[in-house]
């Protein structure tokens, strides 16, 4: 039987703004070096970053799509045609903070088209068990940013009470 007074002095009044975060980070990491994946090819001392590199991989990859659902093929190849191009700058949205339940439901939204993507290939198993769990992360980011100490639009409060 325990009261918010004594969790509090047990887990500091700061833990939700370090979780929320730690949880905004990853969202924004994970979204960024997605979207940079999208423009390699390679492994090793081989790897190249191009735009040639992004259809390289994202045409065969609309081509699949397509095959193995009911989405016409242009459906499918403005689909990969312009995911890494969203990937990154949400990814760095989210990172820093900047409108940050906003952001983060951008996020939510991103990883949601990435898991009908997924599901539209014929081994979706990724869907479950990585983007799902990104969906998962995104919530409890939301669920913990009233306390968005740690964020650009935090320290912009902060500056703002200040003056």
């Amino acid at each position: 039987m325990s009261d918010s007074s004594s969790s509090s002095k047990c887990c500091g009044s700061q833990s939700y703004a370090f979780a929320h975060l730690l949880l905004r980070l990853w969202v924004g990491m994970r979204l960024f070096m997605a979207g940079i994946d999208k423009f390699r090819w390679g492994n090793g001392s081989t790897t190249t970053f191009s735009l040639e590199n992004y259809s390289k991989k994202t045409e065969p990859l609309a081509k699949l799509m397509s095959d193995n659902s009911f989405l016409p093929e242009a459906a499918c190849k403005g689909f990969a045609g312009m995911i890494g191009y969203i990937l990154i700058p949400v990814g760095i949205w989210v990172a820093l903070g900047i409108c940050t339940e906003f952001g983060l439901l951008a996020a939510g939204l991103v990883f949601l088209m990435l898991g009908f993507g997924l599901a539209a290939l014929p081994d979706d198993t990724e869907v479950v068990t990585n983007i799902g769990l990104s969906v998962l992360i995104v919530a409890a980011a939301l669920v913990t940013s009233k306390a968005k100490t740690f964020s650009l639009d935090g320290f912009l409060a902060l500056k703002k009470k200040a003056e």
